[in-house]
């Protein structure tokens, strides 16, 4: 078995090439911008580096050997090949080329990575975008097992390999049916949480960063975290309020997504709770320039948003925790 050259370089094979296309290392070195010693110093090493001849040379022409003619289309594909390599990295760099992956609570996508990635998606038309939305445990081992870029959602439990950048605050109020006339918003335009004493509430699957906010609320004067009815999506939730069957406790960002005729929604006070959705993303390794450019239109978005009553966009000092 032979041992592979060593010191074989881009620059030898790239003299090769030249050499053999010109058939001439006079007009090979113009073609390189080189003396024409250096090209013929550059073939010679890798005729040496490989073992072989690789050109006959004669008083008027350089030709190619059998050997040199074996190997001339493969060194061409391969550097056609590095050269696509570059290219494509270059691109990527560029934000000419790309993919960027998300997870993040329904909310969210609806309403705020939709409308920003419809701006994104106008200035880098060639990246590729893929959303999932999900609950925040399954968003948050998304991120820490990279199958996404980022997520965006609220904490669901404490993850050492994960960063949460904060968003935006979203407070919790009630979601009712319109025409229950024994729940009524104060002069405030909210509800106090004891207005929901005795209601049958209507809640969500256990790994949502809902759930885990309010069975962290040890303070609140009902059972938020025990609710009479489950559903695996907030859309879930509000068909249930709708048939009469509780109300459910949503953030606004959240209930703003299920409003629909002949539901109602009001902010809920004494004591008021907010969850914190953040942008999460995997400490260990860094976002591609595509993920960046996504979450910077997501906070050029935010800017100028109309956000729904109970919804605050954090500042930057805010942010990361």
């Amino acid at each position: 078995m032979h041992r592979l050259p060593k010191h074989v370089t881009l620059k030898h094979l790239t003299a090769f090439v030249a050499v053999a296309q010109e058939s001439s290392f006079t007009h090979a070195a113009k073609r390189l911008f080189q003396t024409q010693s250096s090209v013929t110093s550059l073939v010679r090493q890798l005729e040496d580096a490989l073992g072989t001849q690789l050109f006959a040379r004669t008083s008027r022409r350089v030709l190619l050997t059998p050997a040199g003619e074996e190997f001339l289309p493969r060194v061409m594909r391969l550097l056609a090949d590095f050269d696509g390599v570059i290219e494509d990295v270059v691109r990527f760099g560029a934000l000419e080329r790309g993919r960027v992956g998300v997870a993040a609570a329904p909310s969210a996508i609806t309403q705020l990575i939709a409308p920003a990635a419809a701006v994104f998606a106008a200035q880098y038309p060639a990246v590729r975008l893929y959303l999932s939305d999900d609950n925040s445990g399954r968003i948050q081992r998304k991120v820490a097992a990279r199958e996404v870029d980022f997520g965006l959602t609220s904490r669901w439990a404490d993850a050492p390999g994960l960063q949460f950048d904060a968003l935006l605050e979203d407070r919790f109020g009630v979601l009712y049916r319109q025409d229950d006339a024994t729940l009524r918003p104060g002069r405030d335009g909210a509800m106090r949480w004891s207005d929901l004493t005795g209601r049958k509430l209507v809640g969500v699957v256990d790994e949502t960063g809902i759930m885990a906010l309010l069975r962290a609320r040890a303070d609140l004067p009902i059972e938020a975290a025990a609710p009479f009815y489950e559903a695996s999506s907030t859309t879930s939730q509000a068909a249930l309020v709708k048939a009469g069957m509780g109300v459910a406790l949503l953030p606004a960002l959240a209930a703003q997504r299920v409003m629909e005729p002949g539901l109602a929604y009001a902010l809920l006070a004494r004591p008021t709770v907010v969850r914190t959705l953040c942008i999460i993303r995997n400490k260990e390794y860094p976002l591609s320039p595509a993920a960046q450019a996504l979450i910077a239109s997501i906070h050029e978005y935010l800017r100028t948003a109309q956000l729904p009553a109970g919804c605050r966009r954090l500042s930057a000092t805010r942010r990361k925790h």
